[in-house]
């Protein structure tokens, strides 16, 4: 099975090269990072049932810790909240997760954390690396949601233990694992859009074996927010995956998996040119993944994890400009990735010490590129210890916490970079916790930053990389306090965080773009920014039974210090509210989550848009109106496993097509079964 998805990607074309264009062309439970194959999960329990305390996480400590012992603060989407909400990918699922931003772009929907943009937030699934990132985005909607167990957020630096591109923080998907001789189910779903999406997957464990395989479809139809012209908002998509795993136990101190997954994802939309030229765009992108590991309980107080995983990612690109061929364009970028960990835990007295050593190799072709292919190697040592420290004699007193955490990467380009991180956690009463931690972190520039070469005569620029750039710098300070009053179901949460910014890489040019003429815009070395804010969580059971509601606010301020103003796209204020209940006599479940998010700044150029996409020319700020978002859905148990579905989506409208681009309202309905 796998020969042919490496086919697949290797050889497939969305479009000939030699053709010429044109011709025919909820709240989560609290909790944390994971590097280790997770261990599997009983089945989710009721609604009222859970004790979110006893749940396993893995992200905040690269190894298996109960969420209430974790020192860094994780927030967990269970696989019970994924199914109540109805989301279809990732991007979904996080739209109105608290003190979360999605940002829509040309190249996707990308994630800021603590209003630190995508290229700072590092996604994972099941603890490794996903290549692909187009320029500094890496989309969500290529993540389907159709194995996934959880998800793992830990908001804040994690540089200290996953190195690059994890200053603002991290972002976990956890694939399920088989726990039964056989598994089986099956979900599909139609509605607004001509969207449809259709999932399955099946398994089995027999004896020390598991095998799981499982596959997805869906599509959608381009949207608009503004018909008068020949643009469109949202492009139309197709996407299919497939994947297996298979495992060996043989005990419970062993275990060996091997993983592969393929997924396509065609897009096509029309652009309209500054110029007022007419582009059909599409685009396809692929993914292939190989991932092997084990881990081996060497002692009751030592494990060790190997894992090797292998990426390839390709994106394709066609613009066919209507009418003419001056602006038709094909472009391919081809990225390899490499990743190798050695990881091992020990429990020592009151110590609990992990550390490892992992070694990452990318290599990027593109013609868009000063020279192709280009390729880097990094490799980072990591250590961290979790002290529990004795504040009584008896230990019926506080109980106190201190992880500090260290990680030295060598990279081929930019040489040696400590990330270093100190993390406390208190727990004065039962009742209250306290957590603390103050981290450095970096981020070599990208691929695309050092070598890109991209001319667009219809506009009349150029843009061109700049290999004398150097990594950009972080220092962050999060703090938070929880607090469960003695009243069953309650638990409320104040956190609070700053991340100074240095060497940020911005586009620099002068003059006035003219076909004639090209203007050269290059990238440095030349800003200095912060975020800081404040989020409150509250989470109450209510007097109806099987009743919950979450609520939670975030306050933001990001300034770009050297151009003294606020950090573009960024709300100040945001409110989430999410209210879910069960009516057992009925067999209904509902969920209804919403969110009011604030005004934003942007920064458009009055020569018709210039300076908000290379950064040049007259600028003009204008803030984008503030706006409520709300989804529901109602789901119908049936016998048999069977569950009919009912989802609503962006039921107030909110969206247009300048600052806010999203799925217009949309409704859909559907069956789910598993057996």
């Amino acid at each position: 099975m796998i020969l042919p998805l490496v086919a697949a990607l290797v050889v497939g074309q969305l479009i000939d090269p030699q053709q010429q264009p044109g011709e025919g062309a909820s709240r989560p439970d609290a909790a944390g990072p994971a590097i280790s194959e997770p261990s599997p999960s009983p089945a989710p329990p009721e609604p009222e049932e859970i004790d979110r305390s006893k749940q396993t996480v893995v992200t905040a400590s690269r190894a298996e810790r109960k969420l209430e012992d974790v020192v860094v603060a994780t927030e967990v989407i269970t696989r019970k909240q994924i199914e109540a909400v109805g989301a279809r990918d990732l991007g979904q699922l996080l739209q109105q997760h608290p003190g979360v931003e999605l940002v829509q772009t040309f190249r996707g929907t990308g994630l800021r954390l603590q209003g630190l943009d995508p290229e700072y937030v590092l996604v994972l699934v099941d603890g490794e690396r996903v290549s692909g990132r187009v320029g500094t985005t890496l989309d969500l909607g290529r993540f389907s949601l159709r194995d996934v167990e959880r998800v793992e957020i830990v908001k804040g630096p994690a540089a200290a233990l996953y190195g690059a591109d994890a200053i603002g923080g991290v972002v976990n998907l956890i694939s399920r694992r088989v726990q039964r001789p056989l598994e089986l189910s099956a979900r599909g779903s139609f509605g607004a859009l001509l969207e449809g999406d259709f999932r399955a997957n099946a398994g089995t464990k027999q004896g020390p074996f598991e095998v799981r395989v499982g596959g997805s479809y869906r599509t959608r139809s381009p949207y608009d927010w503004a018909p008068a012209d020949a643009a469109t908002s949202g492009a139309g998509i197709r996407r299919f995956d497939g994947d297996v795993a298979l495992a060996y136990a043989p005990d419970e101190r062993s275990r060996l998996w091997l993983r592969s997954q393929y997924n396509q994802r065609d897009e096509n939309a029309v652009d309209l040119n500054p110029s007022g030229a007419v582009l059909d765009r599409r685009q396809r992108q692929e993914q292939f993944d190989l991932s092997l590991g084990g881990r081996k309980q060497l002692a009751d107080d030592t494990s060790l994890l190997v894992r090797g995983h292998f990426g390839l990612f390709r994106d394709q690109l066609l613009q066919d400009q209507r009418g003419s061929r001056a602006l038709d364009d094909y472009s391919q970028n081809f990225n390899r990735l490499y990743e190798g960990v050695i990881q091992a835990d020990h429990r020592m007295g009151h110590h609990a010490i992990t550390g490892g050593i992992e070694v990452l190799g990318e290599r990027l072709s593109s013609a868009r590129l000063e020279e192709s292919p280009v390729g880097r190697i990094r490799g980072g040592a990591f250590l961290q210890d979790e002290w529990d420290v004795a504040l009584s004699s008896d230990g019926s007193g506080p109980k106190l916490k201190v992880a500090p955490g260290f990680r030295f990467d060598l990279d081929s380009q930019f040489g040696g970079a400590p990330s270093p991180r100190l993390a406390l956690k208190l727990d004065p009463i039962p009742a209250l916790t306290a957590r603390a931690s103050v981290g450095l972190g970096f981020r070599p520039p990208s691929f695309q930053e050092l070598y890109l070469r991209f001319s667009n005569q219809g506009i009349g620029y150029v843009v061109a990389g700049n290999r004398n750039l150097t990594a950009e710098r972080s220092a962050a300070v999060n703090v938070g306090l929880d607090w469960r009053p003695p009243i069953d179901g309650w638990i409320f949460s104040v956190s609070g965080f700053h991340t100074r910014l240095n060497n940020l890489i911005n586009v620099t040019a002068s003059g006035v773009p003219n076909p004639d003429d090209p203007v050269t815009y290059n990238y440095e070395n030349v800003a200095r920014a912060y975020t800081q804010g404040l989020e409150l969580n509250g989470h109450f059971r209510l007097p109806v039974r099987a009743t919950y509601l979450d609520l939670s606010y975030t306050r933001l301020d990001a300034k770009d210090v050297t151009r003294d103003r606020p950090l573009e796209g960024r709300a100040r204020h945001r409110v989430n509210a999410q209210l879910s209940t069960r009516v057992r006599p009925l067999n209904l479940e509902a969920t209804v989550r919403g969110s009011w998010v604030g005004g934003r700044p942007y920064y458009l150029g009055t020569d018709g848009g210039m300076a908000n996409v290379i950064g040049l020319g007259e600028e003009e700020e204008v803030w984008a109106p503030s706006y409520f978002d709300l989804e529901a859905q109602v789901t119908y148990k049936l016998k048999g496993g069977f569950e009919v579905f009912v989802n609503g989506y962006n039921l107030l409208n909110a969206g247009d097509q300048r600052f806010n681009p999203r799925t217009p309202r949309g409704v859909l309905g559907g069956v789910q079964w598993e057996y």
